[in-house]
C-alpha cells in the first residue's frame, strides 16, 4: 500500500482533497496535516516571514518521518517556499499548482489568474511565467483578487464564495484561460465556466494526476 502525506493550510481543502484523491487512486494510506498559521500569519504581516519558512520545513520534516512515498503541499501560497525546500528531502515533494501552472503556460495567450488570498497572487503568476519561459512563450497574465470570497468560505458559505468568483471571472472575458489559483477555489470551477464559457484550470485534480505519476515511478 502506497503512503501519501498531505500538508494543508485551509480546512476546506483538508476536508475535500483526500476524498477526491481516493476516487482516483486505490489502496493508499493518507496522512493529513493542517497548519493554518502559515498563511494566516503571512496574511496579517503582509509577507512570508523567515520563521514561517522554518515552520514549513519542520512540517515537511515531520511528515517525511512517516516515510511516505509522496508528500503534497496543497497551498499555493506556500509554492515558492516549498519549492526551495524540496531538495532537503529524499521523498518527492509535490506542489498543488505544479501541473496547473504548466498547463496554463502551455495554453498561453491571455491568462487570467483569480485568487482570494493576496499571498497567492505573486507565487502563481511567477510560477506560470517560469513555466512559460521554459516553453519560450510570453503570455499576457492578469490577476484578479477577491478577499471577501475567502471570508465567505471561512464562514462556510461555499455558494456565496463561488458566486463571487463567477462575478469576478466575468471581468476577465478577454482571457483564453482562467486559472483558479487556490485549491479552495475549485468548488467554483463549474460556475465560472458557465459564467464565461472559458477554459478553467484548477489545482486539485491536476495535483492528483502528479501524485499518480509519482507513485507509478
Amino acid at each position: 500500500m502506497k503512503k501519501i502525506a498531505l500538508l494543508h493550510t485551509v480546512k476546506s481543502v483538508y476536508g475535500s482533497f483526500q476524498a477526491m484523491m481516493e476516487k482516483e487512486i486505490k489502496d493508499i494510506s493518507v496522512t493529513n496535516m493542517v497548519d493554518e498559521f502559515l498563511v494566516t500569519n503571512a496574511r496579517e504581516k503582509g509577507y512570508f516571514p523567515p520563521e514561517n519558512k522554518r515552520k514549513l520545513y519542520l512540517d515537511l520534516l515531520s511528515l517525511s518521518e512517516g516515510r511516505p512515498d509522496v508528500i503534497a503541499v496543497t497551498c499555493s501560497s506556500l509554492t515558492p517556499f516549498a519549492e526551495e525546500l524540496r531538495s532537503s528531502f529524499d521523498v518527492p515533494v509535490l506542489l498543488i499548482d505544479d501541473r496547473m501552472c504548466r498547463d496554463a503556460a502551455a495554453i498561453g495567450g491571455n491568462i487570467a489568474v483569480l485568487a482570494t488570498a493576496p499571498t497567492t497572487v505573486d507565487p502563481t503568476v511567477s510560477r506560470i511565467r517560469m513555466e512559460a519561459e521554459k516553453l519560450g512563450v510570453a503570455p499576457v497574465i492578469k490577476s484578479y483578487l477577491d478577499t471577501k470570497a475567502m471570508d465567505m468560505l471561512s464562514l462556510g458559505d461555499v455558494q456565496g464564495h463561488d458566486a463571487r468568483l463567477a462575478a469576478l471571472a466575468r471581468t476577465a472575458m478577454d482571457a483564453d484561460v482562467i486559472v483558479l489559483a487556490q485549491a479552495s477555489m475549485a468548488t467554483a470551477a463549474n460556475l465560472v465556466r458557465e459564467a464565461t464559457g472559458k477554459k478553467v484550470l484548477t489545482s486539485p485534480g491536476s495535483c492528483i494526476e502528479d501524485i499518480k505519476a509519482a507513485l507509478a515511478e
